[in-house]
């Protein structure tokens, strides 16, 4: 079984003032972004639970302090990407809307942290078989510039990924992880109707 539920419970503690301040700032960011005059109809996002997020990858460190690069997919204003800095891990982001990855840069500069963010697609080169555009619909941008060459890591380069699907890409998001990341590596997906889940890839066929 290639990819296996991984416990992460979520630590209910108080966050660390930085951390806490980030999430403030980047919801706040986030609203301001989606209130711009002028955005297309129907424009939008569902955000995720950023502090619940946040508060299971915070377990994740304590649990395996070896996971320390971390790439988030999706990465939207870097709101998950910068706590994630800031709580010791070597974070990432790759996001396909130019706007939200200067936008996350500034996050990060706010909060003195460096995370790289680069615009492009999460989808591994190579990818192209697990794409069936004919049996899913998807808000995922499957073919862009090569963001893996940009960000000068692969995506078995990562210990953790973190990632917020829709329902119906979520079969797609756990293959692309299953078939491109290092065994040992954690994926970590949130979703509105079941929470933060984990899942571990182990040694054995990937698909």
């Amino acid at each position: 079984m290639p990819l296996r539920p991984l416990p992460l419970p979520m630590d209910a503690s108080p966050l660390p003032a930085r951390v806490a301040a980030v999430l403030v700032d980047g919801r706040a960011r986030l609203a301001a972004h989606f209130a711009r005059p002028g955005l297309p109809p129907g424009h939008g996002a569902i955000p995720s639970d950023h502090e619940r997020v946040v508060r299971c990858l915070r377990t994740l460190r304590a649990q395996e302090p070896g996971l320390v690069r971390f790439l988030e997919w999706g990465s939207g204003l870097g709101i998950v990407a910068v706590a994630a800095s800031l709580l010791g891990y070597d974070a990432h982001g790759i996001e396909w809307d130019d706007a939200m990855v200067h936008e996350a840069e500034q996050l990060a500069r706010a909060h003195r942290v460096e995370v790289p963010f680069v615009a492009g697609s999460f989808v591994p080169p190579g990818s192209e078989a697990l794409l069936d555009r004919a049996e899913l619909t998807t808000r995922t941008v499957l073919q862009s510039d090569d963001a893996y060459d940009r960000l000068e890591r692969d995506l078995d380069e990562f210990d953790v990924v973190f990632a917020y699907p829709w329902p119906e890409e979520e079969a797609l998001y756990r293959r692309l992880f299953q078939r491109g990341a290092a065994d040992g590596a954690v994926l970590v997906l949130y979703g509105q109707l079941d929470g933060v889940r984990a899942f571990r890839k182990v040694a054995g066929r990937s698909g």
